[in-house]
């Protein structure tokens, strides 16, 4: 077993462990709810059973970053970060059941996705109302819940750390859950505006998309996948907020966070479903204006952009159309172009990992160790 291996051993089975007693204790306090609370917890336990526990893998690297040896693995299998961990698994959850409504997004880790599971129940019970409206509405409400026990699970990992180190790890937690409703309205607010018409400068145009969809992504995706978890746990675990070590793992991070998620939108348009557990071309059908989208907007024809005209946005887009315009974004050298960027963005990463390793800030070197692993793990993936 690698060392990258038994650090995420150890936080797995600590976080999967809390999450699973924060679930049960509250089936046990609502069990005069009936039912209903059943159906919230079922959905809030099969969601969360998913996932690679990159976050809380993430927090607690940084969290026990100045430990070494024993000391190190007792930090990773603690209750401070079990806590933690489960704090940002139950927001990631929260954030992906709000995610899949405004998308309309059928599945999720391969399972149905949240509003389309108490649709399906909704039906299969012969109840009253709008069977649609009704899963959109509970989902609404789970997401609400998993977002309320984050937060709840958050105080009981800063009640396992010294006190003078519990205010900057709030305030940057709380900071990640408002960035990334700003960016998921600067989402869906890209995905209103008009593409340029023709006789526009259409390069121009797609340098502007291009750098409206960087914008989504770091405040979406990339500071909240990567960059926030290892502030939030190195400030718990102690590094100064403003200190050498906290300045290079937020520039970490965010490389890391921005090549990460820019191959999560290749693999949008790309990847195997099979792999990556949602339909090929959904980001299409949704009208996603990623980096990807406006490097092709920049490079093809008109016929190439009265293709995507076409298919984005379009959720009735048939499978041919989808594959012609992943042709497209291939063909006209978009994706070849996209594949520069993440390797900029990793390579940037890798700048600040050797700065924090040749620094003095009290890291250790298997921190710094699972760090590179991680800048792999998550950036040269196909799922």
């Amino acid at each position: 077993m690698t060392q990258i291996d038994r650090t995420m051993s150890l936080v797995r089975q600590a976080v999967d462990e809390r999450i699973s007693q924060a679930i049960a204790e509250r089936r046990d306090g609502w069990s005069d709810a009936g039912p209903a609370a059943d159906e919230l917890l079922d959905a809030a336990a099969d969601l969360l059973g998913g996932g690679k526990r990159m976050r809380a893998v993430l927090a607690a690297i940084a969290l026990s970053a100045t430990a070494g040896g024993a000391r190190r693995e007792e930090i990773l299998s603690g209750r401070a970060c079990a806590g933690l961990g489960a704090a940002l698994e139950l927001y990631q959850a929260s954030a992906l059941v709000h995610d899949d409504v405004i998308d309309a997004a059928l599945t999720r880790r391969g399972l149905p996705a949240a509003h389309r599971r108490f649709t399906a129940a909704h039906r299969g019970a012969h109840r009253l109302g709008d069977a649609e409206a009704h899963g959109r509405s509970a989902a609404i409400l789970l997401g609400d819940l998993l977002l309320s026990a984050a937060g709840s699970e958050l105080g009981t990992a800063l009640a396992q750390c010294p006190q003078g180190t519990r205010a900057a790890a709030r305030a940057a937690f709380d900071a990640m859950t408002e960035e990334v409703a700003l960016g998921q309205y600067l989402d869906v607010r890209a995905e209103s505006l008009p593409l340029s018409d023709e006789g526009e400068d259409h390069a121009a145009a797609g340098r502007a998309m291009e750098a409206a969809a960087l914008a989504v992504v770091r405040r979406k995706s990339a500071r909240y996948s990567v960059m926030r978890p290892l502030l939030i746990g190195a400030l718990l675990g102690g590094l100064p907020p403003r200190g050498q070590a906290v300045n290079l793992l937020e520039e970490l991070g965010e490389a890391t966070g921005i090549a990460f998620q820019l191959r999560d939108d290749e693999l949008g348009v790309f990847g195997d479903p099979a792999r990556t557990g949602k339909p090929a071309g959904d980001d299409l059908r949704e009208g996603k204006r990623t980096v990807l989208i406006a490097l092709a907007w920049q490079r093809c024809d008109a016929g190439g952009r009265a293709l995507l005209r076409r298919v984005l946005a379009n959720a009735q887009a048939d499978p041919d159309g989808i594959a012609a315009a992943a042709s497209l974004i291939e063909d006209c050298g978009a994706r070849a172009e996209h594949e520069k960027r993440i390797d900029g963005h990793v390579e940037r990463a890798r700048g600040a990992l050797e700065a924090l390793a040749a620094a003095e800030a009290g890291v250790s070197p298997d921190a710094v160790a699972d760090l590179s692993s991680v800048i792999s793990l998550l950036t040269d993936r196909s799922a």
